[in-house]
């Protein structure tokens, strides 16, 4: 009968340790938070064709609620997305994002208005 009890006790402190340790250890979600000025760098890879298509997806694909002009700047670059994303390109193991000359042409327009933005705030 003590046999028992202490068999019981043992597994009931290793399953109590092992929950603590991974409930501390647990990896948390990452946070993504962008600014105006990532926003610039970002819209400027884009136009110089630089753009990592991971980089395009997290931006695009992620609602920010924090930014109003943010979450409308991403919402139109879901717009150019749909409509002028012609392809990805691999360059030293990357894959880049390629837009059509429309898409560049938007995207340019963007830059502008948000390098205007970012020095204003400046």
């Amino acid at each position: 009968m003590a046999q028992v009890l202490l068999a019981i006790l043992i597994s009931f402190v290793l399953f109590v340790s092992i929950l603590v340790f991974f409930i501390k250890h647990k990896q948390r979600m990452p946070y993504y938070q962008i600014d105006q000025a990532g926003c610039v760098q970002l819209l400027r890879q884009a136009v110089d064709g630089e753009l990592l298509e991971r980089d395009w997806h997290v931006f695009i694909g992620i609602s920010v609620r924090y930014d109003a002009e943010i979450e409308q700047l991403r919402l139109q670059c879901i717009v150019i997305d749909e409509n002028h994303v012609i392809n990805s390109v691999t360059k030293k193991g990357q894959n880049y994002v390629v837009f059509s000359k429309q898409g560049l042409s938007e995207l340019q327009a963007l830059l502008e208005e948000w390098q205007h933005k970012v020095d204003y705030l400046a």
